[in-house]
């Protein structure tokens, strides 16, 4: 193979210069010769016959194989394929034309050449075969380059393994961010075999690397790096990238190139991101002062290095933020503390089945109790029944998440068996989601409560005495002055009808006279029945103000409109009278200075409140800075509504303005 390899490459100049070419072709020309011994007359090739039958003739053809298999064999099938060619040809004239017997000597050739054709056979055979061979060979050759490139990988990426254990292991021992740089650099420099370390961290918001530490190069280096730009350099491009970058000499990149690099002499560099839960906090730069070229193993070893410190440094920073945080809590917790033990207000907290577990001495001193005996007893012990009914429904609002912000009225019995009343606002308490028990913020309002039903009790007296002397004056109106103009009206009458023999003009007089009285006694019923309609009495305050808005579109002829909205019902006889006081106040300063030609008048019955509107389109007026200025600017009416308004516990608004008429609303709880 290696013999016929410079004949296939270069046949001429390798056949030329073959001694084995030669030497196969001299044997070839001495069998020739000799197979045609009757037509030379060497004695030499004159061999007798052999015993056997075997003429010479036929031995010269069976020689003829053996040019065929020394070619076949030194030249490969396609040089033994040309010498049984030519020993073909060499063999048939004889066999054709100077043979004695052809037959015989044709078949002799034929078998021959059969046999011959042989030898080429097994030398391309044979050529397959080594070529499978070589094949075979050159893939176990590369399949053992593969093995031993994985047994290499594996043997480095278990030193890369055991490096990083270690070194995760090393970091983990101290949650200081110095020690845990300083700890970094002196392992790095030691395992990537480096002269200069590095470590920046990423500022999140002026988005600037910052020095956290260095080995190998001077502090002012160092300094003058400090605050590099994002995207600015080799760390700052990695730093934005997310990729580590290596450089065999930075003399050959420009843009990594500055002037600390060229003061230090540094040359190849390798940077890489530093990343903790999934963000780029910083980077980590290793640096020589000679060129070299970073394996991509290397780059793999130092990016895993990286992510540790970036995790360790990450680490260090989350545990000194929970010390922090932890000192906060301390801090808010004691602030907390004296708030709640100091505060006035109320602060008690019970558990799910309503034991007191904490309470402040606000606490304490509303209930009476002492702060030992308060915490560890149930609210049911100083609770009245309904408040403890009403608090429960709270309870069972806030754990099905239905949030209760309203504060409430509870009654208390207090140690000395005294009733207080409080104002209590109500939260859950959860720990992780979990609900433990309930905050509650209370505040003593005995003494509004007090003041409110002295208040009550006030308005439902000077109500009572007001309406009482409305009473006696409308019945004094009409049993007395009524009486006694009606009697006089008669008399006039009768007179003038009797005296026929008066003058005219006297006559006419005196009936003038009885008009203007009969005027008088009219605007007297109408003043008696404004006093006190039995209709506020009877029937309560919607029909009333129907009475009202009836009594303005028929005698004031200003077109009235009423409605009402929720589930009508009757309130307390003094909230009723204060009611229809104010409404018919307000509808009387309709009639008297609005010049409105439209009031409309509406009722809002709530469950907890009752809101009562009146508005009309007259000229209205401008507004004065507060209500209270409304008495100074002799609007006693307005004054006058709105303390039957405060009176009755409620609310009084006007708004009003020159051209936009006014509207008066009040709202009475219910």
């Amino acid at each position: 193979m290696k013999t016929n390899q410079p004949l296939r490459q270069n046949p001429r100049s390798g056949l030329l210069t073959s001694p084995q070419f030669w030497s196969i072709a001299f044997i070839f020309i001495l069998i020739t010769m000799h197979h045609y011994n009757n037509l030379t007359n060497y004695g030499i090739f004159l061999l007798p016959d052999q015993q056997l039958g075997i003429t010479r003739h036929t031995i010269d053809r069976i020689l003829y194989l053996i040019p065929i298999i020394l070619s076949s064999f030194m030249f490969g099938p396609r040089g033994g394929g040309i010498a049984l060619v030519l020993a073909l040809t060499a063999m048939l004239p004889r066999a054709i034309f100077i043979a004695t017997s052809v037959p015989t000597a044709l078949l002799e050739t034929f078998m021959v050449t059969i046999i011959g054709a042989s030898a080429p056979i097994w030398a391309r055979h044979n050529i397959k075969q080594q070529k499978h061979l070589a094949q075979t060979m050159e893939r176990l050759e590369n399949t053992q380059q593969q093995l031993d490139t994985k047994v290499q990988l594996t043997i480095e990426q278990e030193r890369q393994l055991a490096v990083i254990k270690s070194f995760a292991a090393i970091l983990s021992q101290s949650l200081d961010i110095k020690n845990v740089v300083h700890t970094a650099i002196s392992m790095v420099k030691e395992i990537m075999q480096v002269e200069v370390v590095l470590v920046f961290s990423l500022d999140q918001l002026t988005q600037d690397l910052r020095i956290v530490d260095f080995d190998g190069v001077k502090p002012e280096s160092a300094l003058a790096l400090d605050g590099m730009h994002l995207g600015e350099g080799l760390c700052g491009i990695v730093a934005k990238t997310g990729r580590p970058i290596a450089t065999e000499d930075t003399a050959d990149t420009p843009e990594f190139c500055n002037p600390v690099t060229l003061e230090e002499g540094l040359r190849a560099k390798l940077s890489v991101p530093l990343i903790a839960r999934g963000e780029i906090i910083g980077t980590l730069c290793i640096a020589t002062r000679t060129e070299r070229s970073f394996k991509e193993p290397e780059i793999r070893l130092l990016s895993a290095l990286g992510n540790l410190i970036g995790i360790a440094v990450d680490n260090s920073r989350l545990f000194h933020e929970k010390e922090l945080s932890s000192v906060q809590l301390k801090t808010s917790e004691m602030k907390y503390r004296t708030l709640f033990e100091n505060t006035h207000v109320a602060i008690w907290v019970e558990d799910l089945c309503g034991r007191i577990t904490a309470a402040n001495r606000a606490a304490s001193q509303l209930f009476g109790y002492d702060l030992e005996e308060l915490i560890g007893t149930t609210s049911k012990n100083f609770l009245l029944e309904d408040s403890q009914i009403h608090s429960g429904t709270i309870k069972s609002k806030l754990l099905s998440g239905v949030e209760e912000r309203l504060p409430y009225t509870e009654s208390v019995i207090k140690k000395d068996g005294s009733t207080a009343f409080i104002r209590v606002t109500t939260n859950l308490v959860s720990t992780n989601g979990h609900p433990d028990g309930f905050q509650f913020i209370g505040r003593d309002i005995t003494n509004e409560v007090r003041m409110q039903e002295n208040q009550q009790f006030y308005l439902e007296q000077i109500t009572k005495a007001h309406e009482d002397e409305r009473l006696r004056i409308s019945r004094d109106l009409h049993d007395s002055a009524a009486q006694d103009l009606i009697a006089g009206l008669h008399q006039l009458e009768e007179f003038c009808e009797g005296r026929t023999n008066l003058p005219k003009e006297e006559l006419s007089f005196l009936w003038a006279l009885h008009g203007q009285l009969k005027d008088t006694l009219h605007d007297i019923r109408q003043l008696s029945r404004n006093l006190r309609p039995s209709i506020i009495d009877d029937l309560g305050i919607l029909p009333a103000v129907e009475w009202l808005t009836e009594q303005l579109t028929i005698e004031d002829n200003i077109e009235t409109n009423l409605a009402v909205s929720g589930n009508e019902h009757r309130l307390a006889p003094e909230i009723e009278v204060a009611l229809f006081r104010i409404v018919q106040e307000a509808l009387r300063n309709v009639v008297k200075h609005a010049d409105a030609t439209e009031a409309r008048v509406s009722i809002e019955f709530g469950d907890d409140e009752t809101k009562i509107t009146v508005a009309d389109n007259g000229k209205g007026f401008e507004m004065p800075a507060s209500l209270g200025e409304f008495s100074r600017l002799g609007k006693l009416g307005i004054d006058g509504m709105q303390t039957r308004a405060r009176l009755a516990g409620g609310t009084f608004a006007v708004n009003s303005g020159p051209g936009r008429g006014t509207t008066i609303a009040v709202t009475i709880p219910s």
